[in-house]
């Protein structure tokens, strides 16, 4: 079962260690399973596949976080890409809250396909909500374990994208809410060759908002952001000082030489 819907005399570390991805390589989505979509029609997984790869990302619309900031950047990248969603492969996210509507469902689609702005790639987008049999169906298939707390309202999960070959095989994982553009790309090409990638994140970014001064939810996952950013500004740093060396290296040859 992905979730656990009692969380209930579990620890704030016991629920973020519950709330994890767990991959699932060469392993199947559920091709019976049955989804509504944006309008409220229903639609079996079977039906989205064959075609093109499948870029799979779990949410709940509501996630005040981790789950906009994640389908925010996987929109970004994709719209950073020369290949067309809808054409060259598909976007699915699939909402693991069982009280998630289509209308829901429908805004973030609109949202989505503004901020892409490309024309032709409706058909390519699907925002699918469901029954907490058929979510669990894929919760499980894909690894994806999360927790309800009743006491905040909130899911604690962990972000980031399942990379489905045409046939559903799950091919690849990649972490986080901002996502490479090479990297995705890279991993959809294999997708669609059918090449199940045996390299995989260990750990993923994970929205559990608890306030110990409180005893409620508070700021965890902006820790984990700030501490992205700062990985991203010492990677930059890195990056100017190996630059500088090696072109007042290249000067010092250069000059030698003359």
């Amino acid at each position: 079962m992905g979730a656990v819907r009692d969380s209930s005399g579990q620890q704030p570390r016991q629920i973020l260690d519950t709330a994890r991805i767990e991959p699932q390589m060469g392993a199947s989505l559920p091709l019976t399973g049955e989804f509504r979509d944006h309008s409220g029609h229903t639609v079996v997984l079977s039906e989205l596949l064959g075609k093109r790869p499948i870029v799979l990302c779990l949410v709940y619309f509501d996630c005040p976080m981790l789950c906009k900031l994640a389908a925010d950047g996987l929109v970004r990248t994709v719209a950073s890409l020369p290949e067309t969603v809808g054409q060259d492969f598909d976007v699915l996210l699939i909402s693991f809250d069982p009280h998630d509507t289509p209308e829901r469902a429908d805004a973030a689609r609109q949202l989505a396909l503004k901020n892409y702005a490309r024309s032709g790639a409706d058909a390519g987008w699907h925002f699918l909500t469901g029954s907490q049999v058929e979510i669990d169906r894929v919760t499980s298939a894909v690894g994806f374990h999360y927790v309800w707390d009743d006491a905040s309202k909130q899911f604690a999960h962990a972000s980031g994208l399942i990379v489905v070959s045409p046939e559903g095989v799950i091919t690849e994982y990649l972490d986080g809410v901002q996502f490479s553009p090479r990297a995705l790309i890279s991993a959809v090409h294999r997708a669609g060759n059918n090449e199940v990638f045996t390299q995989s994140p260990t750990s993923f970014v994970r929205c559990y908002l608890y306030d110990p001064t409180t005893g409620k939810f508070g700021a965890t996952v902006q820790w984990t952001i700030r501490a992205m950013g700062l990985l991203t500004v010492l990677a930059l740093a890195t990056l100017i000082v190996r630059l500088y060396h090696g072109e007042k290296l290249q000067s010092t040859k250069e000059s030698n030489a003359s």
